[in-house]
């Protein structure tokens, strides 16, 4: 088996866990209104395609969280990661 290790960051509320919830647990979207905040990291790891197993870092998005990954947690956070997933909110101020 071939694993990749998968960051999902991006700041709260933008969406990672219901992503993550909706591809890899078949979650409907409607469901994943009741998901809370994810706290620190949430690990978990996914068989994909036959042979590749993804291993999920689903990263909390609350700014002190957020600090810590680029300072204290970088070496461990970074490290043999192969994709980085990042989440962004985009806001209309449409009428």
């Amino acid at each position: 088996l071939s694993h990749t290790r998968v960051l999902l960051m991006g700041k709260s509320g933008s969406g990672k866990t219901s992503m993550r919830s909706i591809i890899f647990a078949n979650y409907i979207a409607r469901d994943t209104r009741r998901l809370g905040a994810t706290i620190d990291v949430e690990h978990s790891h996914v068989r994909f395609l036959g042979n590749l197993v993804l291993n999920l870092w689903d990263c909390g998005g609350q700014d002190t969280f957020m600090e810590n990954y680029f300072t204290s947690q970088r070496d461990n956070i970074f490290r043999n990661v192969e994709v980085n997933k990042l989440h962004f909110k985009i806001y209309s101020n449409r009428n």
